[in-house]
């Protein structure tokens, strides 16, 4: 995978969007508990629909209760799953293309598992399912669905989800048969259900059973009556014996089976549960005994529970005479059946879904069914019962209720707090990129900004990121973050990253958890691209979402204009802008060509206009620099202030037009939220919350240890000393050694800007500033150090100070969008 490019966006910047979008009023009341990090969530997908069976879409999470033993579990996530309307193409096209990418309500098709028993499935049996699966494959499951097929316990078919109906069609010709249903002995044949009603002590089946076999004249208790009258009566006990231990080793080896055929259904279904989103498992069987498997069936739906997976059932028994029955059968037909299909419809009813009996005579239609199945559902998130969690893998039974009236509710019925660990990290993070559709189970909203590269031919692309994430504790401070650009054309991955982001140090309001942001930055080549982002918060939640970008060439011999940079009340290069009226609305833009004449008769103008208006409310001029050096041609930044006083709050479209003379040059624009007043004063934490890694991770330190520990020198000695401590967290300790490797090699910005976080950790903020400062002034490019310095300053209320040192930094690095966003953001509140 490609390497972040940290020397711009860094840690130090992260942490003041962190701190920006933690803050939350905690005078207000919440009706939804907190969600820390490293809790345990269990999560349900439930249904409910009104009185005529239609979707209600409008719930609100306290109408919404789980209760186990009485007792109400506290609610710490509740999101709407609703499927889109209007084409699966053209719906996934508009959230991909979106200013703003989303995984709220991304489109998303039905995810099939076509599940053959063949323990349970008598030989013949399966063609008629195999070709219903055929038909329902070709006809129902559509360009946006997915499908899996499985013949368990095998061999047969092992196909994963897939898009391929060619494939999954063929997959179909491996399911084979292999129930049987009678069990040859010396003493005759005996029946899987007359096994169980022996072993389970039914007199009358028994001496059915020995009335039976005593006349068939292959058996050798027919023989031995013949030729030993006179000890019937012992003869008789002895068959008698001969017979229940016939029928137990039967029922032992038919249970064995189906514990293997269980297990391996568990298997199948927990393996999916890093992927998001209800999954249809369609089970073809005939059905099995229950009396020794309750615990097997709780795993099956404890599995189910763990990965939103809702059973239908398909009872594949045929009615009528068996010809194939020889000799007449000492229990009902109709008894037989009842038995193994009552543990389908408890599979069933555990995981929300239906029982088909008697399925081989209308196969087609209760496929057609599930197929118009609505995909539109709620994901509750709850705590498990402190008694759930002493006994972790143990199935609890809970009831959902919902609290509006004539609401009716359809959910699983029951929960096991997971035994385990959530899924490691990288296999987290890896079932998510490849994962069909985005991941739910954390809201995930990000945009883009592309600008000129430093490398000629290249463009510079800022990725900005939000995601609802629990509240950090000691333990967990940090979430996972992964993106992956892949080329439209080929499926070649471009760029791609690994980082962490900070988790909010308090919910929003009104919500169980906070904002976490996040920022960073890569190149790309000109053209289309289509982008993944995942983010993993240390319980193992997952969000996800997908993002088309289009990079224009802002090196070729036309000019060329970068994205629209909007300031915002939230932060640099917020995700979704927002301004406030007595404040105003600040924003720039870049243009690019080959030489300074090229963008002498610029005229940028900027507007903004009402959302669903074309009449402007605002408009002006923007200030224009003057032509500098970039990326091997020139640029001219354009910047604007709009006044706001006036300004009805709203939703509004932010519109920058460049033209060159009477030549339109670009049309840009941005959404943005006016909201009424002065944006609320933020103040910064007396002391940074940081985690070591954090900042010995970065490019840029990373290379410094790299050559410190090739080095030598005393320097080297003391300063590869004072990072060790400082990763333990010895702060006071790392920075006496930092400090001392400093005075001793005075040319090393890399110690100096971490000797400013271990003071900063110990407590002293000036130290800190004046290290940071020093590693500013040692390499004027290192724009994490001019972060910080700046940081450092607004720690103090020293505003001004801050704003001189982001201009310090601006005058070695004037294309630097961070340093200017933040020196924009700081001048806003003064």
């Amino acid at each position: 995978m490609l390497n972040i490019d940290r020397r711009r966006f860094t840690f130090t910047a992260l942490l003041l969007i962190a701190v920006v979008a933690g803050v939350s009023a905690h005078a207000q009341k919440r009706s939804q508990g907190v969600f820390r990090s490293g809790v345990d969530v269990v999560r349900f997908d439930v249904r409910v629909t009104d009185g005529s069976g239609k979707a209600i879409t409008d719930l609100k999470p306290d109408e919404i209760q789980i209760v186990e033993d009485g007792r109400p579990l506290p609610v710490l996530l509740f999101q709407h799953v609703q499927e889109p309307a209007g084409v699966y193409r053209e719906a996934a096209l508009r959230a991909v293309s979106a200013e703003v990418s989303s995984n709220q309500g991304m489109p998303r098709g039905h995810l099939y598992i076509l599940v053959f028993d063949q323990h349970h499935i008598t030989p013949g049996n399966e063609q008629i399912a195999r070709r219903a699966a055929e038909a329902f494959i070709a006809k129902r499951v559509r360009p946006s669905d997915r499908v899996a097929v499985f013949g368990l316990p095998g061999p047969g078919p092992q196909l994963g989800f897939t898009a391929d109906r060619t494939r999954a069609v063929a997959e179909l010709q491996k399911v084979r048969g292999a129930l049987e249903r009678n069990m040859t002995t010396p003493l005759g044949r005996l029946s899987q259900q007359e096994a169980y009603e022996i072993a389970n002590g039914n007199d009358r089946v028994t001496v059915d059973v020995l009335e039976r076999i005593s006349s068939d004249a292959n058996s050798d208790i027919a023989a031995l009556s013949a030729r030993a009258q006179t000890r019937a009566n012992e003869d008789a006990a002895v068959t008698r014996r001969l017979v229940i231990e016939n029928a137990r080793t039967f029922v032992a080896t038919a249970d064995s089976d189906t514990r293997q055929s269980l297990q391996r259904v568990a298997d199948l279904i927990e393996q999916y549960r890093a992927i998001e989103g209800r999954k249809t498992v369609v089970f073809f069987s005939e059905g099995f005994h229950q009396q020794n498997l309750t615990r097997e069936l709780e795993q099956v739906a404890a599995a189910a529970a763990q990965s939103y997976a809702v059973f239908y059932a398909f009872d594949l028994n045929r009615r009528g005479n068996d010809l194939q029955e020889m000799q007449p059968a000492t229990t009902t037909q109709a008894s037989e059946i009842q038995a193994r299909v009552e543990p389908l419809g408890s599979l069933a009813a555990e995981t929300d879904g239906v029982l088909v009996t008697d399925a081989a005579s209308h196969l087609d239609a209760a496929l057609d069914r599930i197929a118009d199945q609505s995909q539109d559902y709620y994901l509750v998130g709850f705590t498990p019962s402190d008694a759930a969690l002493a006994s972790r893998g143990q199935y609890r039974r809970v009831s959902v209720r919902v609290t509006r009236p004539g609401a009716k509710v359809s959910a699983r019925t029951g929960y096991a707090a997971p035994s385990s660990a959530p899924l490691d990290r990288r296999r987290a993070i890896d079932s998510a990129l490849s994962a069909p559709f985005v991941q739910q189970a954390l809201r995930v909203e990000y945009t883009t900004y592309a600008l000129r590269s430093e490398t000629t031919g290249r463009a510079r692309v800022v990725l900005s990121l939000e995601a609802d994430l629990p509240v950090r504790d000691e333990r967990n401070l940090t979430a996972d973050v992964v993106f992956v650009v892949r080329d439209v054309q080929d499926g070649r991955v471009a760029a791609s990253g690994t980082d962490t982001m900070p988790l909010p140090k308090a919910p929003s309001d009104h919500s169980s958890t906070g904002v976490g942001a996040y920022h960073v930055q890569f190149e790309l080549q000109p053209g289309s691209y289509i982008m993944r982002t995942v983010v993993r918060e240390p319980g193992g939640l997952v969000g996800s979402a997908d993002r088309k970008i289009d990079v224009r060439a802002f090196s070729g011999p036309e000019m060329t204009v970068s994205d629209l940079v909007l300031g915002s009340a939230t932060g640099a290069l917020p995700v979704r802008a927002t301004a406030f009226a007595e404040d105003g609305l600040s924003g720039m833009v870049e243009t690019y060509g080959r030489a300074p004449d090229q963008l002498r008769a610029l005229t940028v103008t900027a507007t903004l206009v009402p959302a669903g208006s074309n009449e402007p409310a605002a408009k002006t001029d923007a200030a224009l620099t003057d032509s500098q050096p970039a990326g091997g041609g020139v640029m001219r930044r354009a910047s604007f202030a709009l006044p706001l006083k006036d300004i009805a709050p709203g939703s509004y479209l932010a519109r920058v037009r460049v033209t060159a003379g009477t030549e339109p040059i670009a049309d840009l624009t941005r959404e943005v939220d006016v909201r009424a007043g002065a944006a609320p004063h933020v103040p910064l934490p007396a002391t940074a919350v940081f985690r070591p890694a954090d900042v010995l991770d970065g490019d840029y330190v990373t290379r410094a240890r790299m050559a410190l520990h090739e080095s030598n020198s005393p320097a080297a000695a003391r300063a590869l000393k004072g990072l060790d401590l400082f990763a333990r967290r010895e702060y006071a300790a790392s920075a006496t050694e930092l400090s001392e490797a400093l005075r001793m090699d005075q040319s090393s910005a890399a110690i100096a800007f971490v000797l400013g976080w271990a003071y900063e950790g110990a407590g002293d903020h000036r130290q800190a500033i004046g290290a940071w400062r020093a590693a500013a002034v040692i390499d004027p490019k290192l724009v994490p150090a001019h972060l910080a310095l700046a940081d450092g300053y607004l720690r103090i209320s020293e505003p001004a100070l801050a704003a001189q040192a982001l201009r310090a930094g601006l005058a070695a690095l004037p294309d630097s969008v961070e340093l200017q966003a933040k020196l924009a953001e700081i001048s806003s509140r003064r």
